[in-house]
């Protein structure tokens, strides 16, 4: 068995130079002067390694780190822009889609309809009390079938409005409670 004292001399030697962690003062600073430049020149890196402390090396390695998170923080912005963008034009797009299905089983239905001419009158045709000659022109001669058509109700009927004289006779509190003579409105000028 060998000593441990042997096992520390095979070991490799550590650096002296440890690398230490910037304070927070430090980062502070660095952080301020990223703000203004992201790029350093040589002579500007030396003369802030001088005033927080540091190794010119240190400056520059954390400048360049620095940028470096930057920007891919920079690039998860814009990924995040762009993808929210894409949803929406995929939702628009699919909106459209729908609506041109829609629009193109219209169409096919009025191209249908246009071709079978003789379909469309025979469904005029059948309906029963439909006063209609074949070119759709009510014969107004035919006082019997447009008021059928019409749906008109008979002379004794009791509807509120169907001769003059109860016109007026509406409930109290309708049309702005207006007492009602037989007399024209017009003639009163």
């Amino acid at each position: 068995m060998e000593s441990p004292e042997k096992n520390e001399k095979n070991l490799p030697k550590k650096k002296s130079k440890i690398a230490k962690r910037f304070s927070d003062e430090q980062i502070k600073s660095l952080e301020s002067i990223f703000k203004l430049d992201s790029k350093l020149e040589p002579s500007k890196k030396l003369q802030i390694a001088r005033d927080l402390g540091l190794q010119p090396r240190q400056v520059s390695v954390w400048f360049q780190n620095r940028r470096a998170r930057w920007k891919s923080k920079q690039i998860e912005k814009d990924y995040k822009v762009l993808k929210a963008n894409y949803d929406d034009l995929y939702v628009q797009s699919e909106s459209l889609m729908k609506e041109k299905q829609s629009l193109r089983m219209q169409l096919q239905e009025l191209k249908n309809l246009l071709k079978n001419p003789l379909d469309r009158d025979a469904e005029f045709k059948e309906k029963p009390g439909c006063p209609m000659e074949p070119n759709g022109v009510i014969n107004a001669d035919d006082e019997e079938k447009i008021s059928n058509y019409f749906g008109r109700r008979e002379e004794g009927d009791s509807t509120p409005l169907a001769s003059p004289e109860t016109w007026c006779n509406l409930c109290s509190g309708d049309l702005f409670d207006q007492s009602c003579d037989i007399s024209n409105w017009w003639e009163t000028v």
